[in-house]
This record gives C-alpha cells, sequence and structure tokens, in this order.
C-alpha cells in the first residue's frame, strides 16, 4: 500500500466553518508507528514499510530505519526480513503452511516491540485477466477475479505502470566547451567522425510509476465471488501510450476486518473534503504495542499468497491515439555569441548548414534537453520484463 496514512482520534467538527479547529490530539515528537505492506505467503517478495506519523502539514515520510521486522508462525516459525531501503524491509519466497496462522513482530530502534495478532492465510484466487476498452477518448483498464469456493470475497490491488519513451529527437551533435579566463567558448561539433552517429542511450527510456489510489472491493453481498473492477484510467493523448504501455497488477485477498480497516482508511484519506463527508474515525487495526498498550499503532497484516498479472498495450492498438510532446527546435549559428543567448539552455539535435570544403558546421537545430535526453524523463536501462 503506497497510500500515506492520515491517522484521526475523536475529531469533533464545529458547526461554524469559520471557527478554526484545534484537534485534541497530541501526538509524539516521534510520530506514531505505521506498518504497510502484505504478508506475502507464496513465493514472492513480502514487502513490509515502516513510517511514523507526521503533522498535516508535512508532506514528507518520516521512514522507520534500523527496525527488526519477523515473520513468526504459531508453530514457533521464524523469518527476518531485510531492510532494502530505509523503511523498507524484505524477504523473499516465505512459502508459509497453509494450516498455520502468523504475525509480524517489531522491534524499533528505541527499544520498542510491536505484535501483530495471528492471522490466518486468506484464499486469494488467481486473476483471471487485465483488459482495456476506450472510454471517453481515453483508455479504461479493468482487471477481473473470481473465486468458486465464494471464500475471498475481500479483495485489494496496487499496480505499476511502465511505458516507453522516444525522444522527439535524435542528437548527432555535441557541445565543445573551450574554458577562457574571458568565459567559456562553445562550439558545437559531430559527435564522432563519421556524422551519422547518435545516441540511443538518450532516445529509447521507460519509466515505471506505482499506484497511489487505495483500490478494494468486496462480493459479500453478492451471490457469486467475481470483480470486474476498474484498475486505472489513460487520458486522451497521454505520452503514456505514445509508444508502448505496461501494467502489473497485484491482487491480494483481505480479511473482513482488514477489509474494513482499508474502508476506514479510504474514507479518511479521499472523503474529507467538504462539511457533507463523512467525518474522520479512527484507525484500529491489528497491530499493538506490547512496550506501551496504550500506543496508538496504525497498520493492519493480511496474509496471502499474493496474484500477479501483466498486460501491454502498443499505442498502434487504439485507433487514433495521438500523442503530441510539444517540441520544437530552432536554428542556431554556430559560434559562441550565438549558442549563449539562443541556446545555452538547450541541446543541439543535427546540423542545418555545413562548409563544403570543410565539414564545418555552419549552424544547426537545438531544443530542450527533455525532448533530445529521454533520461530527463525515465531511465534508458530496458526493463527485464519489457517485450
Amino acid at each position: 500500500m503506497k497510500t500515506k496514512y492520515i491517522f484521526y482520534i475523536f475529531i469533533l467538527f464545529a458547526f461554524s466553518c469559520k471557527e478554526k479547529y484545534i484537534s485534541p490530539v497530541v501526538s509524539p515528537k516521534t510520530g506514531y508507528l505505521v506498518v504497510e505492506g502484505i504478508v506475502n505467503s507464496g513465493a514472492g517478495n513480502t514487502n513490509i514499510v515502516l513510517s511514523r506519523t507526521t503533522p498535516l502539514d508535512n508532506l514528507s515520510v518520516q521512514y522507520e530505519t534500523g527496525a527488526q521486522v519477523i515473520v513468526e508462525g504459531e508453530d514457533n516459525s521464524t523469518h527476518a526480513l531485510k531492510e532494502v531501503t530505509p523503511g523498507h524491509y524484505t524477504v523473499v519466497s516465505l512459502n508459509l503452511n497453509s494450516t498455520k496462522k502468523y504475525r509480524l513482530n517489531i522491534a524499533t530502534n528505541d527499544g520498542k516491540k510491536y505484535l501483530s495478532d495471528f492471522a490466518a492465510i486468506q484464499n486469494n484466487p488467481a486473476i483471471d485477466s487485465l483488459n482495456w476498452r476506450i472510454q471517453d477518448n481515453g483508455v479504461q483498464i479493468f482487471v477481473n477475479a473470481h473465486d468458486p469456493s465464494n471464500k475471498a470475497q475481500y479483495y485489494q490491488w496496487e499496480y505499476d505502470e511502465t511505458w516507453e519513451i522516444h525522444s522527439a529527437y535524435l542528437s548527432y551533435l555535441k557541445y565543445q566547451i573551450v574554458k577562457k579566463t574571458g568565459g567559456d567558448i562553445y562550439s558545437v561539433v559531430f559527435s564522432d567522425s563519421t556524422r551519422f552517429s547518435y545516441d540511443l542511450g538518450k532516445y529509447f527510456c521507460w519509466r515505471t510509476e506505482p499506484s497511489t489510489q487505495l483500490l478494494i472491493s468486496s462480493t459479500a453481498t453478492l451471490s457469486q465471488d467475481v470483480v470486474n473492477v476498474p484498475l486505472t484510467y489513460i487520458p486522451p493523448s497521454s505520452w503514456k501510450l505514445g509508444v508502448k504501455y505496461s501494467i502489473n497488477a497485484k491482487q491480494y485477498s483481505l480479511s473482513k476486518d482488514g477489509y474494513e480497516f482499508l474502508q476506514r482508511m479510504k474514507k479518511n484519506t479521499e472523503g474529507t473534503g467538504s462539511i457533507f463527508d463523512a467525518q474522520p474515525s479512527e484507525l484500529n487495526g491489528n497491530i499493538h504495542c506490547v512496550s506501551n498498550p496504550t500506543e496508538p499503532v496504525i497498520g493492519y497484516v493480511n496474509i496471502c499468497a499474493v496474484q500477479e498479472k501483466r498486460i501491454f498495450i502498443n499505442s498502434k492498438e487504439v485507433p487514433d491515439w495521438t500523442y503530441n510532446p510539444y517540441c520544437t527546435q530552432i536554428e542556431v549559428p554556430n559560434n559562441s555569441d550565438s549558442i549563449h543567448i539562443k541556446a545555452i539552455d538547450l541541446l543541439p539535435t543535427n546540423y542545418v548548414k555545413s562548409n563544403p570544403m570543410t565539414g564545418a558546421i555552419i549552424s544547426f537545430y537545438a531544443a530542450p534537453p527533455d525532448c533530445v535526453d529521454c533520461r530527463l524523463r525515465g531511465s534508458n536501462v530496458k526493463p527485464a520484463f519489457w517485450q
């Protein structure tokens, strides 16, 4: 879960919207512990994120580093997680016993201990498919799944989007800078002696972004455990489908209590825009501070085998999809004064005129850097899964 938790306790809303509200909540300077993630009982990674609550006017995340995080079984089995980046703890391939219950055991750097309740492994059916259709000139993507046993009923999804980026212009040129006491002297030369070589590492890139919305759904009131849920929407002419796009969805099965916890969190974080919205409620999870039982802990530990599915969409598959990067290039005389005046913040692309006798560049085209070097908008390392 990438959504940042916001913690409220006993919030009272004043009748007059002009009256300043002062929260009675007195949070410690270090904040309360926030636990995010799903224990993957199967072969994939288990990723747990630890952080601290912060004031509402603080948009940065305060990660909890140096903690010991262990998945414990009621059979006394233990699986330690490793901190891979600040506050992010990971272990690979737990392959837990489906007949046993498990919990998280967390010891923080300040000497406090936290335990989640023992929880059973939830049945999580496979994702049947990811499909898409044109909607309002954009692309709506759906996730589909079903559980013939009617046991799952409570679901959550996350996803990663990856798309290919091509620079608007290839660059055959580079700046040549001569250091002088009175100021640097600029000129443009060919990237190499062939005059036809360009750097593909600046032309082909990929960008990956995780989901940020809390996506949950329940079939508890339906006669069949079947879900067809909108996953994400790609707006018309978005750069995500400028060349090629891929989405990888992860599906989690939740307990009823875990689902209701996320429902409350969703209302707290997404539904407090006006006085007519449901007011924030207390987020009581299944994680407790053993060292100080009165200390609130934010989070709910669910356990299931995570299901994944990936699809690709080529821009050519989408009728009339047009992406315009709005890039333009200008002609610049190849002398230092002109470069300083017209192109000091641009990158050269190709020559316009050259001396037929010497081959020296007389003028060249230049464009904004993000129109020439795709690394400013993504990574030129091709993802291993890319097709």
